[in-house]
């Protein structure tokens, strides 16, 4: 593997893992009621855009790593990634510089279609946006082997995969979150699988 792909793919695996970890701890603050209001909003979505960055990068290194044989199934998996970082990205940076700050100020009238909650526009781009995040996982878990630690990998992504169809089934019904919401529970175990793969490859 090149070294660039390694380092890169363990520091992104790393980050996104962190990231991911600090939007989940902000959810279950915010569903016990500790953090109420636009913070709360903040507060899950802050760490949620450099997730949105680092899951791309994660992916590209993932492509990188994939044998010529198995490359389409990474290809297909990055192209996902893509379309999922970027619209997370226009959702959160809308979020955190226009709507967020408004609503602190009382002044959120004319920007009604752009809250972000449960039957808005943009959470249903979210939701969207995070199906495809899973379909990435699910595309390109055919790049792992099915034994060793590859096979960890490639179980974990599958795993993360088939939540996707789940996740953006509950924009339109909610009880869908029920089971969707095993993303707080196979994302992290994903990214660490791959931290510790690349990470082996790097001082190997």
């Amino acid at each position: 593997m090149n070294p660039h792909t390694s380092r890169i793919g363990f520091w992104s695996a790393v980050t996104a893992t962190v990231f991911g970890l600090g939007y989940i701890i902000a959810l279950l603050v915010t569903l016990s009621g500790i953090l109420v209001g636009p913070w709360a909003t903040f507060y899950q979505l802050a760490p949620s855009l450099v997730l949105a960055w680092s899951y791309m990068v994660l992916m590209a290194c993932v492509l990188d790593f994939a044998a010529l044989e198995r490359r389409i199934w990474a290809t297909i998996g990055f192209g996902f990634a893509l379309m999922y970082s970027v619209m997370n990205s226009i959702v959160y940076f809308t979020e955190l510089t226009v709507v967020i700050p408004r609503v602190l100020q009382n002044d959120a009238a004319s920007l009604s279609v752009l809250l972000f909650e449960p039957g808005a526009f943009l959470f249903a781009v979210n939701g969207l946006a995070y199906g495809f995040m899973s379909m990435a996982a699910l595309f390109a878990a055919p790049v792992f082997g099915r034994r060793g630690p590859e096979a960890r990998v490639h179980w974990a992504m599958l795993a993360h995969g088939v939540i996707g169809p789940f996740i953006v089934g509950a924009v339109v019904w909610p009880p869908l979150t029920y089971i969707g919401a095993l993303w707080i529970v196979t994302f992290p175990v994903m990214a660490i699988l791959l931290a510790i793969l690349f990470r082996r490859a790097t001082v190997s």
